[in-house]
């Protein structure tokens, strides 16, 4: 079961996405609406990923097409921090699904310490609104 939480942090621009038990494709589409919502919503392009609980069902064959699905509902250019998984697959899933949305246009960065964390955290980018 998925126990994702979605959290704002609107002061900071950015917004937290904590993945925490089984990610399968019914539960990453589920996420991905809620993310892009909370996008529209507060007009932050900034996500954090934290993958460090994840159980991972997604293939690693099937994580570039999670990327397109994701950019086929965003509306932007986003930026993306990732704190990878802890086990082997679900670093290989993670890492596919980060070079897709890379190729879409997407930046991103892997975040591999809590210095990491706070530095990307403190950064404020603005990212042009993406033409539909």
């Amino acid at each position: 079961m998925s126990l994702n939480r979605i959290i704002p942090h609107a002061s900071a621009g950015y917004i937290e996405v904590v993945f925490d038990g089984h990610e399968d494709w019914m539960s990453a589409v589920q996420t991905i609406e809620q993310i892009v919502a909370a996008i529209d919503e507060l007009s932050i392009y900034r996500i954090l990923l934290d993958f460090g609980r994840v159980n991972m069902h997604v293939a690693v064959a099937e994580a570039p097409h999670v990327a397109k699905l994701f950019d086929a509902f965003a509306n932007h250019r986003l930026s993306f921090g990732i704190i990878r998984a802890g086990d082997a697959r679900g670093a290989e899933t993670i890492a596919a699904f980060a070079d897709g949305m890379r190729s879409m246009g997407h930046s991103l960065e892997y975040l591999e310490s809590a210095p990491a964390i706070e530095h990307w955290i403190r950064q404020r980018t603005k990212l042009a609104r993406r033409a539909g």
